[in-house]
């Protein structure tokens, strides 16, 4: 009996056929985790890119206004089609911000927030707590 028993323990020992499943189940949640945090860590840096240059280039686009009032409407025309010049943006979660000086110099700054609600980066907030509410990007232009 006890000559059957230390048989068994020895096949068991020397089979090696679910090794590779066990190793597998002990390295996917780190192998996942990693991917979630470089695809969550890619959109961040992709997005609050979009949106600067989105400040960026509703400012260049209002050069082209004869007046102030002109020069709004074209950085205003230019915000409203983020969503086709920029994929990653969402337009609903767009908000222009845009303010002109008339004193001395003449400019325009153009302030984006974009909302991350119902984003990737609302879920890594959710699991992680990065507390990141909206992404800002500013652009400010002198005439």
């Amino acid at each position: 009996m006890r000559h059957k028993a230390m048989q068994r323990l020895n096949r068991f020992r020397s089979d090696t056929t679910g090794a590779v499943a066990i190793e597998f189940v002990l390295i996917a949640p780190l192998l996942f985790a990693l991917l979630f945090g470089i695809m969550t860590i890619g959109f961040y840096v992709g997005v609050s890119h979009s949106v600067s240059q989105l400040a960026t280039g509703a400012a260049r686009a209002s050069v082209a206004g004869l007046d102030m009032e002109e020069r709004v409407e074209l950085a205003q025309a230019y915000l409203s089609r983020a969503s086709s010049n920029y994929p990653l943006l969402s337009q609903d979660a767009v908000t222009p911000d845009i303010q002109t000086e008339t004193t001395d110099t003449p400019g325009i700054m153009v302030r984006v927030t974009y909302a991350i609600d119902g984003s990737v980066m609302d879920i890594a907030n959710s699991l992680l707590g990065f507390n990141i509410a909206d992404i800002t990007g500013k652009s400010y232009l002198a005439y």
